[in-house]
């Protein structure tokens, strides 16, 4: 049976996006702690108005993916959280907070416009209905899903126990009971706590009194407490995308939960102040996703000292193709990731383990490459070849071409990295390059080219001989390559390329229309980093839609929707073919003489 609390925030997390209502700006926020590792957002009133300025409501969307049976499950769940008095048009929230394994949990919150109406939708829909009261709150715990409802007269906060070693403690997982270990884990951590409220939890299963004590918390925090007194999480907030995300690097290195206890102190130091944040927003055609990472000020020192290369686009430029499947670059100096391990303390252990297995240093390895990493791929196509394990049969497999190549920073380094005892045996040096020494190695290695100039790999030598030689020159889609330059990274996928592969035409007859549509939904990607300014460093990720007319949450919506069809129609399908057998199955054993049977 699904969980009533699960149901109610799916169902109202897609009401949502159809409803759009006159109200202020809800606060939901200031119920996020600033321990908070993960938060998300998705603001309901702006992505409803987009979908309805398309002509897009829940009774339109109902009536078009089902073709009968107006009163379903699905329609009367709508309206349910339709009538539940959640305010459906208000930002909505997930939290991830870790602390550590025995008190990590997840909250989910959003607005009220009415307790009573919510309260009556719990008492209707909830089995395990109790209500009681805490400090300026309400709750009931939910045995089934084991989380807790919580509500004022403004917010519900729904809460969670999150053991950080089980996926399915996750919201999505729930229709899993707990274990019994984390009832343990939740009971010694309410055990552990002095809880304010726990006159009223005495009654309660033992796993719902730290989730109770954690909402008195929420409900109760001061300013400086809140994720909203985090500066980035401030500027989040003011973007009013369609949807944000931010991650707190620096919470979830001080956590005790996930291994975080096995990094070294220093390293954990060094994350201090560090942040993510990003908005996706639905457009006409595409969707873009803005990114921000906020760096500490050790991190900062260390990264405007090695981070700001820009991309050496002549890597690029100079592939021979104009049938690119896609494409990634990076400017990266290694010197980086030496100075954070320097940082981290961790540097002579490593050292250590590199002299003994190849006689280099550290300091060698990051001295031999520039830093400069270009890796391109075209012509994709899936090939029919013989099968290896069974002679005079085939088999399909992905095939295409591709180039990866990597400067070289310091040809001295470089020389004494190759001729280390770690490639002894394997490289031999002939004249200004290093080859296999093994012609049954070469056979199984791709294409390659390790000079004092670059390392290159390739899928043959043929396109490999035409790379080096300089003398190709790529050919993109427009507006693609200029993402590249002045870039720290940049990448590109032609993902209308790669949909054509698809065998359509070995899909089942029902399906062939809703898979031809899926192949004509996407174009391509790009995404691409700049330099750091001040202490940020900003990306951008942009999702093309062939259909550059259309908003590309209504193109989602409107997909998704025929997807619902076909599932709703291929059910429909399969209770129809079973009751057929079912009924010549009786008709069957019905036409057999009883005293047949019995002989027999």
């Amino acid at each position: 049976m699904k969980r009533t609390i699960s149901k109610l925030l799916l169902t109202a997390g897609i009401a949502a996006v159809m409803l759009s209502a006159c109200s202020k700006v809800p606060e939901e926020s200031k119920y996020i702690p600033k321990e908070a590792g993960v938060v998300l957002e998705l603001n309901a009133k702006q992505i409803s108005q987009k979908l309805i300025t398309n002509g897009l409501t829940m009774d339109k969307l109902m009536e078009a993916a089902q073709s009968k049976d107006t009163a379903s499950k699905i329609t009367k769940a709508w309206k349910d959280a339709a009538n539940s008095g959640v305010d459906l048009s208000s930002n909505f929230f997930m939290s991830v907070v870790l602390g550590d394994d025995k008190n990590a949990y997840v909250e989910i919150n959003g607005s009220l416009t009415d307790a009573a109406k919510f309260e009556a939708y719990l008492k209707a829909n909830l089995k395990s209905y109790d209500l009681k009261t805490g400090k300026d709150f309400k709750f009931t715990y939910d045995t089934e899903s084991h989380g807790l409802i919580t509500w004022n007269n403004k917010a519900v906060i729904y809460l969670r126990h999150l053991n950080t070693n089980r996926l399915n403690d996750i919201p999505g997982y729930m229709d899993k009971p707990a274990d019994e270990g984390a009832e343990a884990d939740t009971a010694a951590a309410a055990a552990a706590v002095v809880s304010p409220v726990a006159a009223v939890t005495t009654d309660l299963p033992e796993s719902a009194a730290a989730l109770v004590t954690t909402a008195d918390h929420l409900y109760h925090m001061k300013e400086n407490e809140t994720a909203g007194s985090l500066e980035p999480f401030k500027k989040l907030l003011k973007e009013n995308a369609d949807m944000g995300f931010f991650f707190n690097v620096q919470a979830m290195m001080n956590s005790n939960a996930a291994g975080m206890t096995a990094l070294p102190g220093n390293f954990k130091k060094l994350m201090e102040g560090s942040f993510a944040t990003g908005t996706a927003n639905f457009e006409k055609g595409k969707i873009l996703v803005n990114t921000n990472s906020y760096m500490g000020k050790e991190m900062l020192a260390i990264f405007k000292k090695y981070g700001n290369k820009e991309i050496d686009i002549s890597m690029l430029e100079k592939y021979p193709s104009d049938n690119v499947t896609g494409f990634i670059s990076y400017a990266f100096d290694f010197h980086m990731i030496g100075e954070i391990i320097k940082s981290t303390g961790t540097d002579g252990l490593v050292n250590m383990m590199l002299s003994q297995r190849s006689g280099l240093t550290m300091d060698d390895l990051l001295n031999a490459f520039d830093g400069q990493l270009v890796y391109v791929a075209s012509d994709f196509q899936i090939e029919r070849k013989p099968n290896p394990y069974f002679d005079g049969d085939t088999i399909e497999k992905p095939n295409a071409k591709w180039i990866f190549n990597m400067k070289v920073a310091n040809k001295d380094a470089f020389n004494k990295v190759m001729s280390s005892p770690m490639f002894t045996g394997m490289l031999v040096k002939q004249g200004d390059k290093y080859v296999l020494a093994s012609p049954e190695l070469a056979a199984s290695f791709p294409a390659m080219s390790l000079t004092e100039k670059s390392v290159t790999l390739g899928s043959d030598s043929v396109l490999l001989d035409q790379y080096l030689a300089g003398k190709g020159q790529i050919k993109l889609p427009e507006g693609v390559a200029s993402k590249a330059k002045g870039a720290t990274l940049a990448g590109y996928l032609d993902i209308a390329k790669l949909a054509k592969t698809i065998p359509t035409e070995k899909a089942d007859e029902d399906e062939r229309p809703l898979l031809i549509r899926a192949q004509n939904l996407f174009k391509d990607m790009t995404f691409s980093a700049h330099k750091i300014s001040g202490d940020v460093q900003t990306g951008e990720i942009v999702l093309n839609f062939k259909d550059q007319d259309k908003n590309s949450l209504v193109q989602l919506v409107e997909f998704g929707t025929e997807a619902a069809k076909l599932a709703q129609a291929k059910k429909d399908k399969r209770a129809k073919q079973e009751a057929a057998d079912k009924a010549a199955e009786d008709s069957l054993y019905g036409a057999i003489p009883m005293d047949s049977a019995v002989t027999r």
